[in-house]
């Protein structure tokens, strides 16, 4: 991956599709993101990024980078090391052989050669770069004071780090019968590369951790690795970095200022001696500044584009020289000899009289229990079901500096031997599962909103006959195909199902773009009116709640000040369409079935299980529907009449990028980029097709502007 790709990889895409004389628009943010993260998005080291996740574009670039231009060790070479499961099953250790490295890049693994034949050619991608930073006190109190335990500390709490990748996120895709999953190994090959400067030849400890491409699966097969979790799990990653570093330190007899996200700094390195320290960090700050930006208001996406904007290439340096000139730095801030010597002088005496030692030993386990617990309450309250990498960070960030990362295991341990936590399958957003936990309280709530809707099958008259919701349905999609609107058998068929419907509860699922509202739930709600029903618009949001209302022309409330209005009974004949059911928490979604039934309402849920869950616990929706409540379904997509854009769309809703922007690149449309978000603006109306531009075409504007989330920028070129 060049340095262009690298900065292709970081952005946001808004999409603007136009067919004929009809202009769309469509944002595939929320959906591409982890995708586009996944496809090769590479993320810079900053002051509040302590872990990276870079993938390697070639064998010989990454031997040759990762040997290079350290002092550690003769020769020139960084200190290596193999570090993991994988690599003992290989029988790698100690230090990293260069051709054996080069080899293992190639995907030369046990005699096999690892990879894809494409067009006659051999495509092997050769791994990824875990790069884990310390503190930049931590750096200088190692570099320029001389605390070579600092060091040491620094590799334990890598090796802790890359215990905590291996467990969690090696994993290998497996294809059985054209069905590919995601099978865990629980083993990674790892060369570990230790290195003491940045770039700007700032002191900046540091290790690159060369995830190799392959993994051992449960046969002894060697295959290539499944990636994707080390993305979406690399803030887990540096945490648990930091959280071991910052207990390894108290340890070490030094003291810490804790921030927000584990994030900590050694007491006695003031402000300006970090600041005096942080070449990289002011060179990204002056970029941005350039563009009228400080680091506060920046997204995260302007700050990396600064980041590689700014940064150097590698160069020789001279140990001896570099040191002294740190030394004199740190004079000049106000951090001199006597101060570097007093502070390390003093952690010494702390640690030899265990001071430190002793009280995590005495408390950390008790400790860890609390921490555990407070992290089970918090993610708890937000889902369902959490994934174990989840609960060790959270307990790991709530006990940061007093625990160590064994003793949150221990304690995770205990409490699943108590029951309190229930070992689930977690599953994210593209279906892949990780081992995970739920509690007793949010398996009783999901049980009784599972067993509301069950009880409540077949026990309501239908609103309409069968021959009287037929009659509705050829009413609505005639008056639709006069205005050259026509119905499609899913919309026709789905209104009928949920007017003849006896369920006191019953869904609607369908994707974005399908036409609920102005087919299905307007002829819904018009026939329930006119059999005497009471119809109430509701959603999570007020926004949300406000347009179904006005588009069903009828009262509309959220959810949440619905369930506070249970004392007013509504009428005998009430019916409750909730709109973005998918954002319905499982606690809410069962205080509102235990309200429909003492109210005898009905109940109509609508969503799309494919879009964002519950930022609360449970995903009810989907649950609902697996356990096997009546539902209507829609499928094929309307908002998009270009066939290329259709697929492009239902391409982003499985979460498949690649194939998404394939689809709009052979679908004739282009991309567009801008480097701020104003130009993008600004350059839409430009690239408007003339009114009488009949070939379909897509623009795409990319900025690295605030969004919601970021999404790769200069997507149609930045993939492998």
């Amino acid at each position: 991956m060049s340095y262009q790709d690298d900065r292709r990889s970081i952005s946001h895409a808004l999409f603007r599709v136009r067919m004929q004389n009809q202009s769309y628009r469509i944002s595939f943010a929320f959906r591409l993101i982890a995708a586009i993260t996944f496809i090769g998005a590479v993320l810079v080291p900053t002051q509040t990024l302590v872990a990276s996740v870079s993938a390697l574009s070639s064998a010989g670039q990454a031997a040759s980078y990762y040997e290079a231009d350290d002092y550690y060790a003769e020769g020139g070479l960084a200190p290596s090391e193999w570090q993991g499961e994988g690599a003992e099953a290989l029988g790698l250790s100690g230090d990293v052989d260069r051709e054996q490295f080069k080899d293992l890049l190639e995907g030369k693994v046990a005699g096999e050669q690892l990879g894809t034949i494409r067009d006659g050619k051999l495509e092997h991608r050769p791994g990824w770069d875990i790069t884990l930073s310390a503190p930049k006190s931590v750096s200088i109190m190692a570099e320029v004071a001389g605390d070579r335990r600092l060091i040491s500390a620094h590799s334990e709490a890598v090796k802790t780090a890359l215990g905590f990748v291996e467990k969690h996120m090696a994993a290998t895709r497996i294809r059985e019968d054209g069905v590919v999953t995601r099978e865990a190994t629980g083993n990674l090959a790892i060369a570990s590369f230790q290195h003491g400067t940045s770039r700007a030849q700032d002191p900046q400890l540091h290790t690159h951790n060369v995830i190799l491409n392959t993994t051992q699966d449960k046969d002894g097969n060697w295959r290539s690795l499944e990636p994707r979790a080390i993305y979406q799990l690399q803030k887990q990653i540096g945490a648990v970095y930091r959280q071991e570093l910052a207990l390894k330190i108290r340890e070490l007899g030094y003291q810490i200022e804790t921030a927000k996200e584990s994030m900590f700094e050694m007491k006695g390195v003031s402000k300006d001696v970090i600041n005096a320290f942080s070449g990289r960090s002011a060179a990204i700050e002056d970029r941005l500044a350039e563009r009228g930006k400080t680091r506060e208001q920046a997204s995260a996406a302007e700050k990396q584009i600064a980041a590689l904007d700014t940064r150097d290439g590698k160069r020789g340096i001279d140990h001896a020289k570099l040191v002294k000139d740190w030394r004199a730095t740190a004079d000049a801030a106000g951090f001199g000899f006597a101060d570097r010597l007093a502070l390390t002088d003093n952690a010494k005496s702390q640690a030899a009289n265990n001071v430190a030692s002793d009280a995590i030993a005495a408390k950390g386990q008790i400790t860890a229990e609390r921490a555990v617990a407070h992290a089970i309450q918090n993610l708890s309250e937000r889902q369902s079901v959490f994934a174990e990498s989840s609960l060790e960070e959270a307990a790991g960030r709530f006990g940061l500096g007093h625990v160590s990362h064994s003793q949150i295991q221990s304690a995770i341990n205990a409490a699943t031997n108590a029951g309190d936590l229930l070992p689930r399958s977690f599953e994210d957003k593209r279906g892949a599962e990780f081992s995970g936990f739920t509690t007793r309280e949010n398996l009783e709530i999901e049980q009784r909103m599972l067993k509301s809707e069950q009880i409540a099958r077949g026990i309501m008259p239908a609103i309409s006959s069968p021959i009287v919701a037929a009659k509705a349905v050829a009413s609505a999609s005639a008056e639709a195909q006069k205005m050259g609107l026509p119905w499609n058998k899913d919309q026709r068929s789905s209104t009928t199902q949920l007017l003849v419907s006896r369920n006191r509860i019953i869904a609607l699922q369908g994707y974005a773009g399908t036409a609920k509202t102005t087919t299905v739930l307007v002829t819904y709600a018009k026939e329930a009116e006119a059999r005497g029903f009471s119809v109430t618009a509701l959603a999570p949001t007020a926004s949300a709640a406000m347009t179904l209302g006005n588009a069903l022309d009828t009262r509309a409330d959220t959810v949440a000040r619905h369930l506070l209005s249970s004392a007013n009974a509504g009428s005998d004949k009430s019916v409750w369409i909730v709109d973005e059911a998918s954002l319905l928490s499982s606690r809410d979604t069962a205080k509102l079935f235990d309200m429909a039934e003492k109210q005898d309402a009905r109940v109509l849920l609508v969503g799309d299980i494919k879009q964002l869950g519950s930022v609360e616990a449970g995903a009810a929706f989907a649950q609902l529907q697996s356990a096997g409540m009546e539902t209507a379904k829609l499928g094929e997509i309307l908002r998009q009449t270009n066939s290329a854009t259709k697929e492009a769309v239902l391409a982003s809703i499985e979460g498949d990028a690649r194939k998404a922007l394939a689809a709009i690149n052979g679908g004739g449309g282009r991309i567009v980029e801008t480097a701020e978000r104003e130009d993008r603006f600004a350059a839409i109306p430009i690239h408007r097709a003339p009114p009488d531009h009949a070939p379909p075409s897509v623009d795409g504007f990319a900025s690295a502007g605030k969004s919601r989330g970021g999404l790769a920028g200069k997507t149609a070129t930045a993939l492998p």
